[in-house]
Formats: C-alpha cells, sequence, structure tokens
C-alpha cells in the first residue's frame, strides 16, 4: 500500500491527478490511498446533469467551478473543510465493503462511535450523512473515493446545490439523493486534529490491510 497526500487544493488538478493514476498502463500491483482537499467545487458523477443537481448559474457568479467525476454516484460541494481519499486498486482486491469498512473503522477511532455505513455505500452518524463514496472500473484498475465534511461551510452547500432546474425523469441523467449532513469536527470529543487524526488512522488500516 503507498499513501500519498496531494499538495495541490485546485480541484481540477486534483481530479486529473486521481485519473491519471487511475487509467495508467501497465497498472500498478501496488493498491495505492491518495488524501487530497479542495478548494470550493461542485462535483457531479459522470450520469448526472449539472443544471438538475446545482446552481449552475450561482456557482459561476461566485467562480466556483463545476466539474464532472470519471465516477458515478451523487453531486457534492467541496471546500477546505472537507477531506478526500481515493483507493486505487488492481480490480481484483476491489471490495467496496472492505474499503468502507476501513473507513467506519477509521471514524469509530477518532470518537464517531456510531458510524455506520448503508447498502449505498455512504456513510451516517444517526440520521445525518458524514460521507458519500463513487466508483470507477476499468479494465485491470478500480477506483473507489469518498468525501467527508470535517468543518464544510453547510449553509454553503445547501446553497450551492439548490438544483437549477428539476430532474427530467424520461432522461438518461441520475438524480441525487438528497441527505441532510453533519460536520464531524462537531461530533467528536476532540475536534482539534479530528481530520489529520483520520487521515493517519485510515492509512494505518490500510496499509494493515492490503500490506
Amino acid at each position: 500500500m503507498r499513501v500519498s497526500f496531494l499538495p495541490s487544493t485546485d480541484p481540477a488538478e486534483n481530479a486529473a491527478t486521481e485519473e491519471r493514476l487511475f487509467r495508467e498502463r501497465p497498472f500498478p500491483v501496488e493498491p495505492r490511498l491518495i488524501f487530497y482537499t479542495n478548494s470550493e467545487c461542485v462535483q457531479c458523477g459522470r450520469n448526472q446533469d449539472p443544471p438538475a443537481e446545482c446552481a449552475v448559474t450561482l456557482c459561476a457568479n461566485h467562480g466556483i467551478p463545476v466539474l464532472k467525476r470519471i465516477s458515478g454516484g451523487g453531486t457534492v460541494f467541496h471546500d477546505l473543510g472537507n477531506q478526500n481519499y481515493a483507493f486505487l486498486l488492481p480490480r481484483k482486491d476491489y471490495d467496496p465493503e472492505i474499503i468502507l469498512a476501513l473507513v467506519v473503522e477509521a471514524l469509530h477511532r477518532i470518537g464517531v462511535t456510531d458510524a455506520r455505513f448503508c447498502k449505498r455505500f455512504s456513510v451516517w452518524h444517526g440520521e445525518y450523512k458524514i460521507s458519500g463514496s463513487a466508483f470507477a472500473l476499468s479494465g485491470p484498475a478500480a477506483l473507489l473515493h469518498g468525501c467527508l465534511p470535517f468543518t464544510t461551510n453547510l449553509d454553503n452547500l445547501r446553497q450551492f446545490l439548490t438544483p437549477e432546474c428539476p430532474h427530467d425523469p424520461s432522461g438518461h441523467s441520475v438524480a441525487s439523493v438528497v441527505s441532510p449532513v453533519a460536520n464531524i469536527a462537531e461530533l467528536v470529543p476532540e475536534p482539534a486534529d479530528c481530520r489529520e487524526r483520520f487521515c493517519t488512522v485510515l492509512a494505518e488500516l490500510a496499509e494493515t490491510h492490503f500490506g
């Protein structure tokens, strides 16, 4: 297991880095885990229609880029209070339940003791969603990535993720499932360095599992 922290906070650069690693051929046998943080942006899943998912015009007026990921899943808002992770694995090692179990265990160890993941592979604390995930598969490669709000501006999240137009059920796009969101820093007994501790613990758990 190789662990990396990307230094950039540019959403397009980080998305491009993630995709380049995913499409590298021959794909490395060694699994990778990368962590990164994006400045403000909206990211839609590859099968989504942005105007039906977010306030596209408002985002443009505020200089907030709207990007499409190479993975599926729903639309998310990122800012510097959000932590992203990505597992890049040989396809034979891809098991989303194992990966989400590692994420949940890392949350347990930093104090979110009742974190759990559901069959849609999102992570919850009570009635609040605290992480989403999405995946992509191509040839020998598998990607599973997720985002966790630690100190995200939830007012901005709600504002910029308000759809500009209704979803067209007759089209080919997939609508997001809207869920209430909570910041992880508000759920732990020691919020000061909970984000750094989460990354450290998740890396240690991944190294233990994958070698």
